[in-house]
C-alpha cells in the first residue's frame, strides 16, 4: 500500500477513534496504531487541514479533539 493510502486510511481510524471516544492525547492515539506514529502524525496533518479537528497543546503533551 503507498503511503498516501496509509495516511487516508489513518485519518479515517483516527476520526472515527476521536468520534467514539472524545479528545485523545497524541500518545494515546500514536499507542492506538501499534509503532505507525509517523503515519499517525501524517494523519492529523491531513485532518488539521482539512480543519477536522483541534490541536491544542496540554501540558507537555497535545490533545486532539473533532470540531
Amino acid at each position: 500500500m503507498e503511503i498516501k493510502e496509509q495516511v487516508g486510511e489513518t485519518a479515517g481510524k483516527i476520526w472515527h477513534l476521536l468520534d467514539d471516544s472524545g479528545p485523545q492525547t497524541l500518545a494515546q492515539i500514536k499507542k492506538k496504531f501499534n509503532g505507525s506514529g509517523e503515519v499517525a502524525v501524517f494523519a492529523l496533518g491531513w485532518l488539521a487541514r482539512e480543519d477536522k479537528v483541534d490541536i491544542s497543546q496540554d501540558k507537555k503533551t497535545y490533545k486532539v479533539a473533532l470540531r
